[in-house]
């Protein structure tokens, strides 16, 4: 059998491609360390929007009126004691014990307009919101529903009870009207389930026997978001303001809703339907009291969104990193077999660095100009860089403009595809097609194995 030695330029074609291979891993990791300055920058200004919700107030969130009733009840105690033999007996005995009942509204209507600003932390810069809120409805509690045998409700006693995620945010002590009376709502101490309450003494004898109507007033200081609970059988929400950019979201969206350039207004109308808690509960022992979060948990809401997230579009496209990498090392790499070119990886390890930083440059940039005008200059920036030292790599002018075209027209496309959202993939998917059959096309004459 006769012995035959490897074509001397297969091998060394293949050891360029295992070297560029091993390039772009290196990269890679300079990639990742890029996208982990941007979580830490992302965390400093989470951190910005926690001091300023500390001290203008966070995202809000409204729960409530709701209606407590102190009772009293029979509580069947059973306990085993040892007779005069040693021998375990079982008693039971009645003991009047206190509890708390709690109604929801039967009709609940909620409006309130957000006046929007702009506060600022160092670079950072967070939307809150000042909000007159108000409120009005009925209560009608069905005292029956609850099945409490012997239970005596103090009416008179009972307090009208209002969760929010943020006191601190209140401009004033909200004021309600319960009854053609107004009462003032204080700090509470908290209940089980509810770590901070504003509360208020009324007098719910009236709205036992017939219902009777409330309304109140709150002005609110927030930021980002505001929700609202539905906790009435019937519930009607309706906010607005002058942002221009909401998002709508929690546990429905809005019935009716207009966004334009002079703001936004949303309704919601729902039920207690497929809310998760019931109407009315109470304390006593062996039944399972309604939590504050359970209430939170079933409000609709508006966030007021920035134009643009650009610690979001920087994730985005950094996603994209090894393709521009193995496209334009793949293009150096052509001429380098096409033209007879001898290019170091060293010189590859240059221009990748340059892709790279492109990266850092946006995500540095886009901090202090609008999103689009950093991009702009972080990839014009790395084009710059790339075409003027290509010149001196691949020799020719006209090479040169090839790989500067390419990658400019490469990142206008990046650009497009990281505005689309929905359609992304998509875009991305038809443009590494038709980017592999250029590939394709450019390479079909080419004799990988150096025969000729």
């Amino acid at each position: 059998m006769p012995y035959t030695t490897a074509n001397p330029k297969a091998v060394a074609t293949g050891l360029k491609l295992f070297a560029i291979g091993v390039l772009i891993g290196l990269l890679w990791i300079a990639l990742l360390l890029i996208d982990g300055v941007r979580r830490e920058r992302l965390g400093y200004r989470e951190q910005a929007e926690s001091e300023i919700a500390q001290t203008w107030g966070g995202e809000q969130v409204l729960a409530g009126p709701v209606l407590a009733v102190p009772f009293t009840y029979a509580a069947k105690i059973v306990r085993e004691v040892a007779d005069s033999r040693g021998v375990p007996v079982r008693t039971e005995e009645l003991r009047t014990t206190r509890a708390w009942a709690y109604f929801l509204p039967s009709e609940l209507d909620v409006s309130g307009r957000l006046d929007p600003s702009l506060r600022h932390r160092g670079i950072f810069i967070v939307p809150v919101y000042e909000t007159q809120l108000a409120v009005q409805g009925r209560f009608r509690p069905a005292a029956a529903a609850l099945a409490v045998e012997g239970a005596i409700y103090e009416w008179a006693k009972a307090r009208i009870i209002v969760g929010l995620q943020f006191p601190r945010g209140l401009r004033a002590a909200p004021v309600v009207q319960w009854g053609g009376r107004e009462v003032t709502l204080e700090p509470g101490t908290g209940r089980e389930g509810w770590s901070e309450t504003l509360e208020a003494p009324v007098d719910a004898t009236v709205a036992a026997a017939d219902g009777v109507a409330f309304s109140l007033e709150m002005t609110v200081q927030g930021s980002r978001r505001l929700a609202v609970a539905p906790v009435g059988a019937q519930n009607r929400v309706t906010l607005k303001s002058s942002w221009v950019d909401p998002s709508f979201g929690g546990a429905a969206l809005p019935a009716r809703r207009t966004v334009g350039p002079s703001g936004f207004e949303a309704t919601w109308e729902q039920s207690y339907f497929g809310r998760g808690y019931p109407q009315q509960w109470t304390d006593a022992a062996g039944q399972t009291a309604v939590a504050y979060h359970q209430i939170a948990g079933s409000a609709v809401d508006v966030t007021l969104l920035q134009p643009v997230d650009a610690y979001r579009l920087v994730e985005r496209a950094i996603k994209y990193g090894v393709l521009f990498l193995v496209l334009v090392f793949a293009n150096f790499f052509l001429f380098e077999v096409t033209a007879k070119l001898r290019i170091h990886p060293l010189q590859y390890l240059m221009v990748g660095g340059a892709l790279v930083l492109f990266f850092l440059g946006y995500l540095a940039l886009s901090e202090f100009i609008a999103a689009g005008l950093a991009y702009g200059a972080a990839a014009a920036a790395s084009t710059l860089l790339v075409t003027s030292y290509s010149a001196s790599v691949l020799k020719t002018g006209q090479r040169c403009l090839i790989v500067g075209g390419g990658l400019a027209g490469t990142y206008g496309y990046l650009y497009f595809i990281l505005q689309l959202e929905d359609y992304a993939l998509l875009a991305g998917t038809a443009a590494l097609f038709a980017l592999l059959g250029v590939g394709m096309w450019a390479t079909r004459k080419i004799d990988w194995y150096g025969g000729k």
